[in-house]
């Protein structure tokens, strides 16, 4: 548990910040080697000797118990009366201690979705970030960038939590300061979450890209703390733990095997991090199964069942180390042939599974995006409504000066006779420009209800393909796990599942706001490994028309967003087949020109006519042509593309062939 102090915005006040930070550290310490009740012991007695507590002193405290009771010994009731107490210590003293402040709201936003009020804990998470945005600088909103991270990952949105993540470590790039928080604790974990993150959404490639960063960050940045000693040999062994485990998952067991012995060598003893060497015990376990070293897997899972059942507090923590600890015993006595042992520890796995799901269940339907754009609108419309007030003051003004206008009007009658008829132009004038204006307005009404509604009935339809969609990708994946299905059917099954989660992305990007250009994510991506993976997805698409797709690259690394290039291939490769007769081929290849990368597709199909070069990337084109066998089109995919190209920096373009067909560039720079 990483707690930020307040020292950003010290004050005039009997705060014995050094003090109070000795304690908190030794008492996270604590938590970190699983001594929970020593921890929160050794709190309570230090701050008993404290004489006269300032009230960042009583702050740090209740925000040290309000995480205790959320993340150790789960009671969210105490961890809102402690969370209450700390809006108590700061009130009136908020513009002093503007960083306690906006994470006090965090800090109550956590509590509310520990009690799954949903609604009210996002509005807290909006008017933290909101007060942050408005009063501390860059470095300091790593925190809040960082816990919105942590809430995706929760939810198992992981491709959505990485922005949040990568943000936040943008921020701490601002930290000027020599705080260890900041200039280590802090940016290491967020490049082991980046690197969890990418696991988890079975992107094997980035993970390892980031977890190796991670390592390389601790070498670095661990010289100017040497007092920290313990806690830098600890971040190391959790990186090794994590590394293991990926190379297990890569099928890499030599090197999994060694970096999981490091890491619980390094965790496994006192003052570590024990939990931590226990879930590294776990993959390791789970790797002996898979090498067939039963004796040693089941010692491991014997003293990893033992451990967690002495373990002090109870958390969520301790339900998903039972969890894999019962896959872990069904699987082994399965090898065994033990059929009936098996099926007892398969029963106990299904049921603490449904359990911890009902528990974030709630969490994964809240959108976080939609629930800050819905604080943002209430916000908005609260400001509305101060300014109706004001306007209707003006109004009330201007009936005044009206009524003192007539008054003069008619004092100044005899004089304005001979103005007559020009006043009566003018008032017609008036009038003809008043029914203009309330027509204008009344026209632009309607043309934003229309909008409004397009966009309404966009996202429901998206939101509404996500669960069809996932249904397919789970059965996919159920359907992976026997053992009977041949290489072919895996293969067709994989397929099917890539194929849903690329659609559950697309879904994701439907409920979004659009990003520009300027916020386009892109990491060092292996290109020909990438489009590999497009043509494998796609030759069972050629092979219904009886077509072969050759694919002829060059080992090329170059920064992309992956899965928006990925939609630019699919929709080229796509149209190739699409366009082109049975019995053909299709040519892929990728070379290095220059300072660019060259991705050609090219057919053997019908061409482009000359009357329609131009239009073929425009939206909604008039361009549009049937397939060779008739199929559909709707004149999207190459404007798509086209705006993603663009976004990247590249270029694409077409030339007919000289014989038959067509071939479609893509540059991308390196």
């Amino acid at each position: 548990m990483l707690l930020t102090g307040c020292q950003h915005y010290r004050t005039q006040t009997p705060d014995h910040t050094s003090v109070t930070d000795s304690i908190i550290d030794r008492a996270n310490t604590l938590l970190n080697t699983g001594r929970i009740n020593d921890a929160l012991s050794h709190l309570d007695s230090a701050y008993n000797k404290l004489q006269n507590p300032g009230p960042i002193d009583l702050w740090k405290k209740y925000n040290f118990k309000s995480n205790f009771y959320l993340n150790y010994q789960i009671i969210p009731e105490k961890a809102n009366r402690y969370t209450d107490s700390m809006f108590t210590v700061l009130k009136g003293n908020e513009s002093a201690h503007k960083n306690c402040y906006a994470q006090t709201m965090f800090a109550k936003g956590d509590v509310l979705r520990a009690r799954k009020s949903f609604d009210e804990a996002f509005e807290n998470y909006y008017k933290g970030l909101e007060f942050a945005e408005k009063n501390l600088d860059t470095c300091l909103f790593t925190n809040f960038s960082n816990r919105l991270g942590l809430i995706r990952y929760a939810q198992e949105e992981y491709l959505n939590a990485i922005p949040y993540f990568k943000k936040a470590l943008h921020e701490n790039s601002h930290c000027t300061g020599s705080d260890f928080a900041e200039q280590f604790a802090v940016p290491q974990s967020i490049y082991n979450n980046i690197a969890l993150s990418f696991e988890k959404a079975d992107k094997p490639d980035s993970a390892l890209h980031y977890y190796l960063k991670a390592s390389e960050f601790i070498d670095k940045r661990s010289k100017p703390f040497p007092e920290k000693i313990v806690f830098i040999e600890t971040s190391k062994g959790v990186i090794y733990g994590n590394l293991g485990g990926l190379y297990a998952q890569l099928h890499h067991y030599a090197e999994a095997e060694k970096y999981l012995k490091a890491s619980i060598k390094i965790n496994d003893q006192p003052g570590y991090a024990v939990e931590d060497a226990q879930t590294a015990k776990l993959k390791l376990a789970n790797l002996y199964l898979d090498l067939n070293r039963l004796d040693e897997a089941n010692s491991m899972i014997n003293e990893l069942e033992l451990n967690v059942s002495s373990r002090e507090g109870f958390n969520n923590e301790n339900s998903y180390m039972l969890k894999y600890i019962y896959d872990l015993k069904s699987r082994y006595f399965n090898k065994r042939n033990d059929p009936q042992n098996a099926y007892q520890y398969l029963l106990k796995y299904s049921a603490i599974s449904d359990s911890l799901n009902t528990e974030i269940s709630g969490l994964k339907n809240v959108d976080i995006d939609a629930a800050f754009k819905h604080s943002e609108q209430q916000h908005k419309l609260n400001l509305m409504n101060r300014d109706n007030q004001l306007k209707t003051f003006y109004l009330i003004a201007a009936i005044v000066f009206i009524i003192l206008a007539v008054s003069l009007m008619f004092t100044a009658r005899a004089n304005l006779k001979r103005s007559h008829s020009n006043v009566e132009k003018l008032t017609a004038l008036n009038k003809r420009i008043t029914d203009q204006n309330e027509q204008m307005h009344l026209t632009l009404a309607i043309l934003e209800q229309s909008q409004a509604e397009n966009a309404r009935m966009m996202k429901i339809v998206a939101h509404d393909l996500r669960t069809p969609i996932g249904a397919i990708k789970m059965v996919a994946s159920l359907m992976l796990q026997k053992s009977v299905l041949s290489d072919e059917d895996k293969e067709l099954l994989d397929m099917v599942k890539r194929s849903s989660k690329d659609c559950l992305n697309l879904v994701s990007e439907m409920l979004q706001p659009t990003q520009s250009p300027e916020q386009l994510e892109k990491e060092p991506e292996e290109l020909d490994k990438m489009l590999g993976y497009c043509v494998e997805q796609l030759k069972l698409k050629a092979e219904g028309k009886n077509q072969q797709i050759t694919i002829q690259t060059e080992q090329l690394l170059v920064p992309i967003n992956s899965e928006k290039l990925w939609r630019v291939m699919s929709n080229l490769i796509t149209n190739a087949i699409k366009f082109s007769p049975n019995n053909t081929t299709i040519q892929i290849s990728l070379i290095k020109k220059e300072n660019n990368a060259i991705i050609s597709v090219k057919d053997q199909g019908i061409g482009i006519p000359d009357e329609i070069k131009n239009k073929i990337f425009n939206q909604f084109s008039e361009a549009q042509r049937k397939g060779t066998a008739g199929e559909q089109t709707f004149g999207l995919g190459l404007s798509i593309s086209t705006q993603i190209v663009n976004a990247h920096g590249g270029k694409i373009w077409f030339e007919n062939n000289t014989d038959k067909g067509v071939t479609f560039y893509v540059e991308l720079p390196l």
